[in-house]
């Protein structure tokens, strides 16, 4: 065992105590994200910040860099746990858009780590991958494959970047319109569109000899 796994394996992490540290070192992470690259943010700094000794984050984290990933890890189980059980929501427009409800709801009680997890702004953030892949499985036509040369190939990335791009503006727009308003419309978008794309590209080739 690893010095970092034993001293891992020495914290309670169910402990109110801990949570509270913890959370408290996260959000201060979050507030220098918001001014600076991770490269930028020393431990001084952000115990600084948080008000909390520098003994105690190298408790819980050898580095800043440590502290990253471990927040990402949380991140995902997190998000894992709000999109558990959607491997139905392609069945009806309506399933699709309550699934797509349950990932707004998450965003707007926790929106400084669905800002983490849904956009690229901090170096390494490896959690958004996962987090694609893990919406790429449940969205509708995810699992349809087409030719390298059939353009409709591209539908799920375009869906992903307009998802993803969607609920930041909507968070950064205060969050006004309810939830189940905005799963709605872009469930409707959404399955609209790819339906529009799909058959007005059905029967695409590509064409020999175009030069």
């Amino acid at each position: 065992m690893s010095n970092n796994d034993e001293r891992l394996s020495k914290v309670n992490t169910n402990d109110r105590r801990v949570k509270r540290t913890k959370k408290l070192l996260r959000d201060s992470l979050f507030t220098l994200l918001q001014e600076k690259s991770i490269n930028e943010i020393t431990v001084t700094e952000l115990t600084e910040v948080a008000d909390i000794n520098r003994a105690t984050f190298y408790f819980y984290y050898t580095d800043i860099f440590d502290m990253l990933d471990q927040i990402q890890n949380d991140a995902y189980e997190i998000f894992e746990g709000v999109l558990q059980g959607a491997e139905e929501c392609s069945t009806t427009p309506e399933a699709f858009a309550k699934y797509i409800e349950n990932i707004l709801i998450f965003c707007k009680s926790n929106t400084a780590i669905a800002r983490f997890v849904i956009t690229r702004e901090y170096n390494n953030n490896k959690v958004l991958k996962r987090i694609t892949k893990l919406l790429a499985k449940n969205i509708p036509v995810a699992k349809e494959v087409y030719a390298q040369d059939d353009p409709r190939r591209f539908i799920l990335n375009f869906a992903l970047n307009a998802l993803t791009g969607t609920v930041v503006d909507w968070m950064d727009d205060g969050m006004v319109i309810p939830p189940n308003v905005m799963a709605e419309f872009i469930a409707d978008m959404y399955i609209s569109g790819s339906l529009f794309t799909k058959s007005k590209f059905a029967s695409y080739s590509k064409a020999e000899d175009d030069f």
